[in-house]
């Protein structure tokens, strides 16, 4: 028996990204949208002519079984990414779902869970950002602009998404590009999102020693059950360590603690800067050299990171019109973020002025109740975000083991469950070693904002330029205004993204080479 060796491999090569794809899915614990699946995306108009061939000669096989075994067995790759025919494939791989339907989250729900993974560490940093940027007038604007392009980088996501049923960041890229931007993109969102979750760890052992400097005094680390290093490792093992193994739709009740968190700490802030007596240095409303207004590019970036984690969301929708529902969801998330940054970025660096401290909640007391309350909030609102970005970089890390080691689609399938938990307890117990013995989060957060600009603008930039180009492809056209206007606005993500990036890495490098004076609470 003899088969054509270049479908063979264009075969196993379908398969093979439909276990990443089911593999993703299954992971998620949310339903399947019919996948589109294979490592070249079909062209619309080979894609149905590919489909009746299949159809007429499956039908053949039917009445003559003896003759045409050979011709059956192998399904060409544009057929096998067809919603009729990939459920077999599905099957093949014994990676079907044991979810129902009826799986799945509301684009309310899937709100909080953007601004839970949106929020964070970043709002820390924005009242510094301002200063550093000229003041609150330029602070503001490139603070709007800069928004707008993440929001449009989401819709750009969640159409591409929905037009190539992917359900990850690294999965997008891989049926919008090519295998080797796939790999680009999981070595990226593995890096950014490991070291963000190190940040959470040590954001939460900083809240630990604050609260126990206004209880304890200044010598409490001199006892070893108040040390940051028992106390983080401990509140890791407890609080973090058995949330690494849920679907990310099983996070949405965590995401309504963080997002209450956060809403509770820009009260503080607000409330501070009309009832507190806080030392104030000059505050600067417009002086700026065209240089400087940039610098706050980085924070912006690392605070709107959401878009590697919006994908996993938008594939745990329920609603039959999803692509529309999580457009809504996109937008309400955004405008939340950007209400919270705002008026915490004002109000912070108005009450402090240039004395601001690069995390804000520092240069409050905390021997105030509500400061307190909101020291210990903070704490609670890295315990909710770190497992959706370790839901993340675990994806991105199986995947390019999966690549690095060839897996057949059959060892992919057997090992998943093992490698699953394998790669969250690696990451897990080497981001608690590393944030045990990392000092301050500041060295980190403008590098963090490159490889952000980098899921913001860049990425989703090409994605839109692909599908841009296949369907002038496809309709044979030189391009409509509304296509030529889209490749414009995938341009200039590009671009802007290659800019940020370069700015926030220059940024980064120079902030490591001069840190930032950092007095520890505990000498």
């Amino acid at each position: 028996m003899s088969y054509n060796a270049d479908v063979e491999e264009e075969v196993d090569r379908g398969v093979a990204a439909a276990v990443v794809v089911a593999k993703s899915r299954i992971n998620s614990g949310c339903h399947s949208r019919s996948p589109v699946v294979g490592l070249v995306t079909p062209h619309h108009h080979h894609l149905q002519d590919h489909e009746d061939d299949y159809q007429n000669h499956n039908h053949h096989h039917h009445l003559h079984h003896d003759d045409d075994d050979d011709d059956v067995a192998l399904l060409p790759e544009p057929v096998a990414a067809t919603a009729g025919h990939q459920d077999d494939i599905f099957a093949s791989c014994q990676l079907a779902s044991s979810y129902g339907d009826d799986v799945g989250i509301s684009w309310q729900k899937a709100v909080f869970l953007i601004v839970n993974a949106g929020l964070g560490a970043g709002l820390l940093n924005f009242p510094k950002a301002f200063h550093e940027s000229g003041g609150i007038v330029s602070g503001n604007l490139v603070h709007i602009i800069f928004t707008s392009f993440a929001l449009g980088s989401l819709i750009i996501l969640v159409k591409c998404a929905n037009e190539r049923r992917c359900s990850t960041y690294q999965e997008l890229v891989l049926h919008m590009c090519n295998p080797g931007w796939n790999v680009v993109a999981s070595l990226c969102i593995s890096v950014y999102c490991f070291i963000t979750c190190i940040t959470f760890i040590i954001i939460i052992g900083d809240q630990f020693d604050r609260v126990f400097a206004s209880f304890v005094g200044k010598g409490f680390c001199h006892t070893w059950y108040f040390n940051r290093k028992f106390t983080m490792t401990v509140s890791s093992l407890l609080l973090i360590f058995p949330c690494c193994f849920k679907r990310i739709d099983g996070l949405r009740f965590m995401s309504y603690v963080g997002v209450l968190s956060i809403l509770y700490l820009v009260a503080v802030i607000v409330g501070e800067f009309y009832t507190g007596s806080y030392n104030k240095g000059p505050v600067i409303f417009f002086d700026v050299h065209w240089t400087q207004i940039f610098d706050v590019v980085p924070t912006i970036c690392f605070g709107y990171q959401c878009h590697v984690s919006s994908i996993p969301i938008y594939s745990c929708l329920k609603e039959h019109n999803a692509s529309s529902s999580f457009i809504k969801a996109c937008v309400a998330a955004i405008v939340v973020c950007f209400l919270v940054y705002t008026v915490s970025a004002n109000y912070g660096y108005l009450t402090f002025g240039s004395l601001v401290k690069g995390d804000v909640l520092l240069s409050y007391d905390a021997r105030k109740m509500q400061v307190l309350i909101a020291v210990i909030l903070l704490a609670i609102k890295s315990w909710t975000t770190y497992p959706i970005l370790m839901f993340c970089v675990r994806e991105a890390v199986g995947d390019l083991y999966i690549q690095l080691r060839s897996l057949s689609p059959v060892e992919a399938a057997r090992t998943e469950s093992l490698r699953r938990k394998l790669i969250a307890l690696t990451l897990w117990g080497t981001s608690m070693l590393i944030a045990v013995f990392t000092p301050n989060i500041n060295i980190v957060v403008k590098l963090l904002g490159s490889l952000a600009a980098i899921f913001i603008f860049v990425f989703p930039g090409i994605c839109l330029l692909q599908l841009v180009l296949i369907s002038i492809e496809v309709n044979g056209s030189k391009g409509t205004l509304s296509e030529i206007c889209l490749l414009f606005v995938a341009s200039a993500y590009i671009i802007v993204g290659i800019f940020a990036f370069g700015l926030a890495f220059t940024l980064g490098v120079q902030h490591i080479i001069h840190p930032d004076t950092v007095h520890p609470l505990c000498k």
